[in-house]
This record gives C-alpha cells, sequence and structure tokens, in this order.
C-alpha cells in the first residue's frame, strides 16, 4: 500500500512537473518572440532593442532593416535622446566582463559585430551627407559628427566605470578607432576606401581643432577668472582695525 502510494505521488509529481516545463518552454517562446521573430523599428520597445542587438544576428537580418535599427537606436540611445543610457551591473555581471576583458577572443560576440555594423551604417551616413552638403553646411555637419563622437566616448566610459573595467588611455583609444574604420573596408570598393579614409582624416583634423578649442577656452576662462580675483582684491579698500575706528573717530 504504502509503495502503491509511493509510486502514485512520483507520477503526479512527474506529471504535473512535466506540465510546467511545457508551461515555461511556452513562456520563454512568446517572450522570445519579439526578439528571434520579425522585428519592426518603428514599434520595438527600448528593452526588447537591446535584447535584439546583443542576440539576433544582424548580418542574416535585410540591410534596410538593419539600417531601421541603427537609426531606431541612435533616437533611443543617442545624443538627441530623452533617456541617456545608464549602466547598473551586479556583483556577477562585474566578474563575467572582467573575465572576457582580461580574455579576448578572434572571434567577436554578436553584440560587438551588431554594434560595428551599426557604426557603419552611421559612418557612411555621415560621409554621404558631408559629400552632399554645400561648404557652409559641411563645418556644421562636422561639428555634429564631433559632438556625436564625443558623446559616445562618455557613454563607453561610463560603461567601463560602471563595470570596474580599466580605462583606456587615449593612444589605446585612438587604434580601437583606427581598427573600427579598417572593418569599415571590408567589401568596400577602392573608391569606398579612399572616401573612408579621406573622412576619417577629416574627423581627426576637427576633432582635434575642438579639443585644441576647448583647452584654449578652459586656459583663458582660468587666466580670466585669476586676473579678477586679482584685480577684485586690489580694488577693495582694506578693512580697518579697532584702532584705525577709533582715531578716525
Amino acid at each position: 500500500m504504502m509503495i502503491r502510494t509511493f509510486f502514485r505521488l512520483v507520477g503526479n509529481s512527474c506529471f504535473f512537473a512535466g506540465l510546467f516545463v511545457v508551461w515555461a518552454v511556452g513562456v520563454v517562446m512568446i517572450s522570445m518572440h519579439g526578439i528571434f521573430g520579425s522585428v519592426n523599428p518603428e514599434t520595438i520597445d527600448r528593452a526588447n532593442l537591446i535584447r535584439v542587438m546583443k542576440l539576433r544576428d544582424f548580418r542574416t537580418l535585410p540591410p534596410e532593416t538593419v539600417k531601421a535599427l541603427t537609426f531606431r537606436a541612435e533616437t533611443e540611445f543617442g545624443r538627441q535622446s530623452a533617456n541617456k543610457p545608464v549602466f547598473q551591473f551586479s556583483k556577477t555581471d562585474k566578474q563575467i566582463y572582467a573575465y572576457f576583458q582580461n580574455n579576448r577572443f578572434e572571434r567577436k560576440s554578436l553584440f560587438e559585430t551588431n554594434l560595428l555594423l551599426m557604426s557603419r551604417i552611421q559612418y557612411f551616413q555621415w560621409m554621404n551627407g558631408y559629400a552632399s552638403a554645400l561648404p557652409e553646411q559641411r563645418v556644421l555637419l562636422m561639428k555634429e559628427v564631433v559632438e556625436d563622437m564625443r558623446y559616445w566616448q562618455l557613454v563607453y566610459m561610463d560603461f567601463l566605470r560602471a563595470a570596474e573595467l580599466p580605462v583606456p588611455s587615449m593612444a589605446e583609444l585612438i587604434r580601437e578607432f583606427d581598427d573600427m574604420i579598417e572593418y569599415f573596408k571590408i567589401g568596400a570598393t577602392q573608391e569606398e576606401i579612399a572616401r573612408i579614409d579621406d573622412f576619417k582624416q577629416r574627423i581627426n583634423t576637427a576633432y582635434a581643432a575642438s579639443e585644441i578649442q576647448g583647452a584654449v577656452q578652459n586656459f583663458s576662462g582660468n587666466i580670466s577668472a585669476t586676473m579678477s580675483n586679482m584685480l577684485d582684491s586690489f580694488l577693495k579698500k582694506p578693512k580697518k582695525n579697532e584702532k584705525e575706528k577709533k582715531e578716525s573717530q
């Protein structure tokens, strides 16, 4: 009797466990449908957009879809977005990032590959827009490009600090930028490669000029503040001590 009851309990447990597994798989399939099913860049929400960027291989998607996802990500996370990216990681997350930072693989993750594809699309948009712009418009366009690059550099630094990863030096950042530009040349024509290199040089020149201008403005601001403080101190009338006050009375 006890043995029969035991097997009945085991059988019921297996039955309900099986139902739970089927239910769990169904929930997962439904929740992942928006990620691995058809993707609508215009209606996808912020959370699913991040999951798609991490889990989908953009190389298998139609070029127009990848382009639309790139512009959707720029709207959601870019310099003009209402909600800037905020990074918060658990201790486990930080350990995972540290592991991959210390054990770099030649094969890039899907997320890295997708980001490179999206960066290439953005780069070509800038490059083509600059080529077709009027001379006076090019100055404003290049200023926007430099501001966007500076913004994404700050986002990158925020990510590294939140993940407690080492912040690269300027030389390392320049090398990463050069590597990214070389990736953009894969599959490009000789004419496109020449344009990629030319636009890169223009960006470097504009970025350097912007940094110099910022340094000069900061220096001038510090000098102006120092001179102002010195003049204020010089022009202020010295306070009378108690003895001088009594003698004046």
